[in-house]
Parts: structure tokens; C-alpha cells; sequence
């Protein structure tokens, strides 16, 4: 028989005050829960699917998702999850507007195959003039921003292509006359082909402001835009939102029909020089005044695989596992701040699944983190389609290294939740709780 589920939710977010010692402290704090509403669904290396929630649009193309080791389809359950507010802890964006709702995106500290598009609602904007879509790094704790990518006229939204997900919200650039020359312009690969998408990759970039590098994620280095895609397949010529000046592009393709979706690019950059901004006119059309077109460049031959060198795309994480529960705990170690953050799920029967009791006949434990540096991940999952009854705990513990802000995720028969919090030496939290009857 199907078993109902009965969620109750206990958040921790944590700061690193009050707390004393290195005694063992469990939820010395609880503040309000965070996470916003939301909605998940399950992708596989083939797919080709939109997440839509809350005007919002996660698209996924082929070979977004990366292959399992083996060389099998790979599956990743994608999540949107949206608030009003920002999440505790977070500083405010200073500079910009919001405008929208803060989106959290999962799965984080994951890189994909290919680059998947998030589509952000503007409708209360009368033109896309000056959006910017800010991201939230965990490792610099700032606000960078990612430049948009494409713009959906019919339903006033603006989209941006990512290899990673992780915590957005889109932003109107408050401009003034003496700020004009730092407006961001646009070119367009002036190049279509039946059946190929282009995909853009920055690898490097000459601004005429050089100090609007760091104002970007990574730099700006390694940026993606991928074409439109209508029904899987692209739908007009790659463009690019760029900051002016002159900026060099790897120029890789990838094929929608057939069985073939892997990268293929090409062995010589492209490059384009950008001197004025876009100036849109309303939502009325997808162009601006203007794009200013580039080519591909002679002497290249086009290679199996992704850009390399400068702007090089991330190694693609190998899937891990999902079921009727996933518990993913995230954060990120540098060389001057290790951790080793564990995740702990408790249940009935004396269920405990931990780095020290990773499986059972019903849950399995397949990542375990420590110090490594880089994005860490832990992950422990649901092996079958029903549960046993009983009372879950899901708890994120503090074993060694410095003090650390975490995220959490919990998709619980498909409803999603995010956690974000500060733990200390001994420390100690309960993300979720829920009963199985």
C-alpha cells in the first residue's frame, strides 16, 4: 500500500556566535525556516525537458547531464525553489535592484555536461534593458554577475546559461549618464546550421573597463551562451550579452537529432570587438540596436570534446544517487578554509546512515567528503520506492576544520527543500524532520 507522507520541517541556520568551548552543541539556534515553495523532476542524459515553476524555466538539453561512469545515462533530480526574501546570512545586493524572486536552483557544487539555461520572469519591466542576473558564490560569499544569454520577448523573461546551479536573483543596474560606458553590449555568431546548436565560451577578454572583470563570476573567464532552443533543436543564431570590449570565444557545437550529443569545438577562437551598448527597444523584438556579428575563423578543424586551457569548462560531476528521499549536503573547502561537514539520516529500527554505516537494505550513503579542496558533496538516498514507517531525522554535523556555511537539500516524494547554515567545531544541525506512516 502506498504510504502517506507527513512532513514536518526543523531548520538550522547557524552563525559562528554564541558559541563556547568545544563541547558538542546540537541546534544551539533556530531561526525561521528558508527555501522558499518549489517543484523537482528527474532528467536523464538524454533528456531534453523543461522544470517550470513559478514563471521560472530550467531547461535541459541533451547531454546536459553527465554519463555515469560505467558510460550509461546519468539521472540528476533538477529543483526550483523560490522566495520572496533573501536567505539569513546573505548580504544584501548593493548597486542593482531586485526585481524578482530569489531562486535557488539544486542540484549545487554539481557541473554539468552542457550548459542548461535558467529563465528568469521580467514582466514588470518595460524592456530588458539593464537586467542583470546576480549569483551568489558560496566561496567568495559575494554577489557576482552573470551576463544574460538569451531574452523570451513573448513572455517577458531574460535567461542565462550555467554548468553549475546554485542561489540567483534577476536585478535592474541602477545607471547613470557618467556609468553609460559600462552598459554591457551584445555580438552574435553569425552562423546557422540545420539541426546544430553553438555554444560561446569566454577565453579571454580586453574591457575597455577592466575593472568590470571582477564584478562577473570566475572574472568572466569561462562564461557560456548557448543558442535558443525551440522543441529541443536551436531557434536562430548564438548571441551574447558582453561587456564592451574585445573578448575571445571558443566555439563549440553539439547536434539535437540522432544519438551523438556529445561537444565537439573548435580548434581556433574567435574574435570580437564590442564598442557600444545594446539599447532594447521594449519587448517587441529579441534584437537590440546592436548586435554586432562575428565568424568562424579559418584554419580550425573541429575536435571531440570541450574548451580547454583558458575558459575551460569544468570537469562534469559523475551522478550520484536519487530516490523517494535524497538528502545533498554542499560546501565548499579553499586552501585557507578545510572542513569536513557529514550528513547523518536516522530512523526507525535504529536506522542511522552515516560515513561509518554508509548502506542498508532501504538507504545508501554514496558520497562521503572530507577536507578535499573544491566543492564538496554528500549525498545519502532512498534504494527503494517506499519507505519504512516511522520518524526521520536528517542532521548535518560539524567533524573537523574551520567554521563553514553549508547548504542542505531534501526532496521528499518529490517536494523540495533547501537549508543553508554556519557550522562550528562541535557543532551540530537538524535540517529536517519528517514521518513516514
Amino acid at each position: 500500500m502506498k504510504k502517506a507522507y507527513i512532513i514536518t520541517v526543523t531548520l538550522a541556520i547557524f552563525y559562528s556566535v554564541f558559541f563556547f568551548g568545544c563541547e558538542k552543541t546540537e541546534d544551539p539556534v533556530t531561526p525561521p525556516t528558508t527555501g522558499g515553495e518549489g517543484a523537482t523532476a528527474s532528467y536523464t542524459s538524454s533528456s531534453q525537458a523543461s522544470l517550470d515553476y513559478d514563471d521560472f524555466s530550467l531547461v535541459v538539453d541533451k547531454g546536459d547531464v553527465p554519463n555515469l561512469s560505467t558510460g550509461g545515462d546519468g539521472t540528476v533530480t533538477f529543483s526550483l525553489n523560490t522566495s520572496t526574501s533573501i536567505e539569513t546570512g546573505i548580504p544584501a545586493i548593493t548597486g542593482n535592484s531586485v526585481i524578482g524572486k530569489y531562486l535557488k536552483a539544486g542540484p549545487e557544487a554539481f557541473n554539468f555536461g552542457g550548459p542548461v539555461t535558467i529563465y528568469f520572469p521580467a514582466s514588470s519591466q518595460s524592456s530588458p534593458q539593464n537586467l542583470e542576473v546576480m549569483y551568489y558564490s558560496p566561496d567568495t560569499q559575494t554577489w557576482k554577475i552573470i551576463p544574460v544569454s538569451a531574452i523570451d520577448t513573448a513572455r517577458k523573461r531574460v535567461a542565462v546559461d550555467v554548468l553549475r546551479l546554485g542561489y540567483f536573483v534577476l536585478t535592474r543596474k541602477n545607471v547613470t549618464d557618467a556609468m553609460s560606458d559600462t552598459r554591457q553590449g551584445g555580438c552574435v555568431f553569425d552562423r546557422e546550421d540545420t539541426w546544430t546548436n553553438y555554444i560561446l565560451t569566454v577565453k579571454s577578454a580586453a574591457l575597455e573597463k577592466p575593472e568590470q572583470l571582477a564584478q562577473f563570476v570566475g572574472g568572466y573567464i569561462g562564461k557560456v551562451y548557448s543558442g535558443p532552443i525551440f522543441l529541443g533543436c536551436p531557434n536562430g543564431k548564438t548571441k551574447a550579452i558582453v561587456p564592451q570590449g574585445t573578448i575571445e570565444f571558443w566555439i563549440s557545437r553539439t547536434i539535437c537529432q540522432g544519438s551523438d550529443s556529445r561537444v565537439y569545438t573548435y580548434t581556433v577562437p574567435a574574435t570580437v570587438t564590442v564598442s557600444d551598448p545594446l539599447n532594447f527597444i521594449g519587448w517587441s523584438t529579441y534584437d537590440a540596436v546592436t548586435y554586432v556579428p562575428f565568424t568562424l575563423p579559418a584554419g580550425g578543424t573541429w575536435v571531440l570534446g570541450r574548451p580547454t586551457g583558458s575558459g575551460a569548462w569544468p570537469t562534469p560531476t559523475v551522478p550520484y544517487g536519487s530516490g523517494v528521499l535524497q538528502a545533498t549536503l554542499t560546501w565548499n573547502n579553499s586552501s585557507s578554509a578545510a572542513t569536513d561537514l557529514d550528513l547523518h539520516l536516522y530512523g526507525p529500527n535504529n536506522i542511522h546512515i552515516y560515513y561509518g554505516a554508509r548502506t542498508t537494505a532501504d538507504f545508501s550513503l554514496d558520497r562521503d567528503w572530507q577536507q578535499t579542496l573544491g566543492d564538496a558533496i554528500e549525498n545519502i538516498y532512498s534504494l527503494r520506492s517506499t519507505m519504512p514507517a516511522g520518524s526521520y531525522t536528517v542532521k548535518v554535523v560539524h567533524y573537523s576544520g574551520a567554521t563553514k556555511n553549508f547548504n542542505a537539500r531534501v526532496i521528499l516524494n518529490g517536494s523540495s527543500t533547501n537549508f543553508t547554515g554556519t557550522l562550528a567545531a562541535g557543532q551540530e544541525a537538524t535540517v529536517k524532520t519528517f514521518t513516514i506512516q
